[in-house]
This record gives C-alpha cells, sequence and structure tokens, in this order.
C-alpha cells in the first residue's frame, strides 16, 4: 500500500503536469493547489518540500511565484514522485499477516515478492504522468485493468 504522502504527491505532480501542458511555464500556489485537491495545506508542504529537493518540482517565491514543474511531464515517472515522498519501494518480503516461515532466507515465496517488486519496479519506471493523466493510457498500452471499485 501507498501511504497518503505518495498519493498526494501522485495528484499535486498530476496537476502540476495538466499546467505545464497546457502553459510550460505557468506556476500554482501551495494554496491554490491545496484548495484543489482539499488537502492539507501543512501535509501539501511537506510534499512539495519533497518534490522541491527530489529536483521534480521548481519553486518560486513573491507575487508570480508558486511551484511548477521542473521537467516536462513525459519525462517525469510515477517511480520518482513516490520515491521521492516514500523513499526506496520495497516488497514487504512477507505475503501473509502473520510471518509463518522463522527467517526470510527458509521463505518459499521470497522469490516471489523479489518478483512483484520488480514489476512493480518496472511500471512504475516506465509509466510517465503524461502516461497517468491520459485516460487512454491503459487502452493504449494494451493493457486492461482487472481491478474494480467498491470490491
Amino acid at each position: 500500500n501507498m501511504g497518503e504522502m505518495s498519493a498526494l504527491a501522485l495528484h499535486t505532480m498530476t496537476e502540476l503536469a495538466n499546467i505545464h501542458l497546457a502553459d510550460a511555464d505557468g506556476r500554482l500556489s501551495v494554496v491554490a493547489l491545496a484548495e484543489r485537491l482539499e488537502a492539507s495545506r501543512h501535509t501539501l508542504h511537506k510534499v512539495v518540500t519533497r518534490l522541491v529537493n527530489a529536483g521534480l518540482v521548481d519553486s518560486a517565491r513573491g507575487p508570480s511565484g508558486g511551484i511548477r514543474l521542473s521537467q516536462p511531464p513525459g519525462r517525469i515517472s510515477i517511480l520518482q514522485v513516490i520515491e521521492a515522498v516514500e523513499g526506496r519501494i520495497t516488497a514487504n518480503g512477507c505475503l501473509f499477516e502473520q510471518r509463518v516461515c522463522p527467517s526470510s532466507a527458509s521463505c518459499a515465496f521470497s522469490a516471489l515478492t523479489c518478483g512483484m517488486e520488480n514489476h512493480i519496479r518496472e511500471y512504475f519506471t516506465n509509466t510517465s504522468l503524461v502516461d497517468l493523466i491520459n485516460e487512454n493510457s491503459l487502452k493504449s498500452k494494451g493493457t486492461s485493468c482487472l481491478c474494480t471499485s467498491g470490491k
């Protein structure tokens, strides 16, 4: 599961990507962004600080200031966004609620969790912000979503 910070970071970056696609020099204040996302300004400020520190977002103070993407949205992967706020994505190592193996070395599923981590990292690396906001992204990649909301 991704945390609140990742969700807020991805929403922030998709908002900034949409602004960038309309106007490459367009900026948005954190206050305005918090209102758009109905998010806590305090939490959003923490997220934006991490995105700035990761080099994904530029920030400027003053009347014409605000935040914007530091590069085109097609060059920013969702992995970069998530890892900017959460750190490196890794599989937890155990698929079960209660650990049943005496050690991770004796786990029969360690190769499976490692493989899952590799697939997740690859997918997140190869999915850009443009892909994320493009409503035809899954169709154009030939991928169908097996998820259904509310179930």
